[in-house]
């Protein structure tokens, strides 16, 4: 966790230097006290996922900037990209329902965005509000066994080496069925700030 606390007040640090911004704009801005601003630059502490987006969302950039992603020279069309991500590594965000760790995080803009899930929800109740963004989405499930549930079709059991593909601007949710939480190979055709807007309204985010 100290890793992470050092990259993220560096990034901000970094970000609000390049914009000319002082600690208190920058309060204005997000709605985040100044000593809260600090102690992130001065890696005393880090933010929640939700703390995250309003942060971003405050200083208007992709939240993958945080992360330490410039976005300034990536455009979609950009010809020669190359990322990757080792074994243990990742951006790894928890929520009520899902472990997320994103990964190839390095790029911005991406066509699509790799998810490594694991589903921890085993009924509707417990998941709550269905969730929906634009694009469409693909998953593999690596272990387990799961059950997706949208808007318009019956549940659907898969079990480890079935996939499937779907719109996701239709409600939907991943519920484990088998004894351990199913993991999951996700890919997704939308922009990270879009998801994390989605990640952002599933409740209970865990630290």
């Amino acid at each position: 966790m100290s890793d992470q606390k050092a990259v993220l007040g560096d990034y901000l640090k970094d970000i609000r230097l390049r914009n000319h911004w002082t600690l208190s704009q920058v309060s204005t801005m997000t709605g985040l006290a100044v000593s809260t601003l600090s102690k992130v630059e001065n890696n005393q502490m880090s933010l929640t996922y939700d703390r995250l987006v309003q942060l971003a969302q405050g200083l208007k950039i992709d939240i993958v900037e945080l992360f330490g992603t410039s976005s300034e020279n990536d455009t979609p069309n950009l010809l020669g990209r190359r990322t990757f991500t080792l074994v243990g590594h990742g951006r790894s965000i928890k929520t009520q329902n899902y472990d997320y760790l994103y990964l190839c995080t390095e790029i911005s803009k991406k066509s699509m965005v790799p998810i490594f899930a694991v589903a921890h929800a085993r009924t509707l109740e417990e998941f709550g509000p269905l969730i929906r963004h634009t694009g469409e989405e693909y998953f593999y499930v690596l272990e387990g066994e799961l059950e997706l549930h949208t808007e318009h079709y019956a549940p659907l059991r898969l079990k480890k080496g079935d996939s499937a593909y779907f719109d996701a601007t239709t409600g939907h949710a991943y519920l484990s069925l088998s004894e351990e939480p199913a993991h999951i190979l996700c890919v997704c055709s939308t922009s990270e700030s879009e998801l994390a807007a989605s990640i952002h309204k599933e409740t209970n985010i865990r630290d």
